[in-house]
């Protein structure tokens, strides 16, 4: 049975080499650098901007590399920030952490939502409403981040205390 196969028949995260004994094989985590992430959709209700992001499996840079990762259903951090990687704001709340662990193979896409209160809605005095420039996201067991620009579209309270974000569980597409 060929590794993909062998995957998919035995679970994502870890496969059985049934051809050697040799026991469990498994699947690097994905990271950052396996995806290229755009803005897919963007909707506001009731004081909330609800923003849609597609995260596209990419070929391995590097041969040697699994073709596939393995994807946790939650992010393991989410910030708005300023193109250098600042935070702006609340650090998100992020859902998903009862959800199942999948496998992404190249040109295959995983969706989360990003729902972000309208600064807006607070005092201006203790909201602090700043423009930022993207968000960024931390993958589990990943050191780097994906940066998303949003092109100047969000505002977020600048005060940690008020206005924080939730991120949607990670679903395959």
């Amino acid at each position: 049975m060929t590794l993909p196969a062998l995957l998919l028949a035995s679970g994502p995260a870890v496969a059985e080499d049934a051809g050697s004994g040799a026991g469990a094989m498994s699947v690097r985590d994905c990271t950052a650098v396996d995806f290229e992430v755009a803005e897919t959709a963007r909707e506001g209700a009731a004081g909330t901007v609800h923003i849609e992001f597609e995260l596209v499996k990419q070929p391995p840079l590097d041969p040697q590399d699994d073709v596939a990762c393995t994807m946790y259903p939650s992010l393991a951090n989410m910030y708005w920030g300023d193109s250098e990687g600042n935070p702006i704001g609340a650090e998100a709340a992020i859902e998903g952490e009862g959800g199942s662990v999948f496998a992404l193979y190249p040109g295959d896409a995983a969706t989360l939502t990003v729902s972000r209160p309208n600064p807006e809605v607070f005092d201006p005095e203790e909201c602090e409403p700043t423009e930022v420039a993207g968000a960024h996201l931390f993958f589990q067991n990943d050191e780097g981040a994906e940066y998303v620009p949003t092109d100047g579209r969000d505002r977020v309270c600048a005060n940690p205390d008020l206005g924080a974000s939730t991120v949607s569980e990670i679903t395959p597409a």
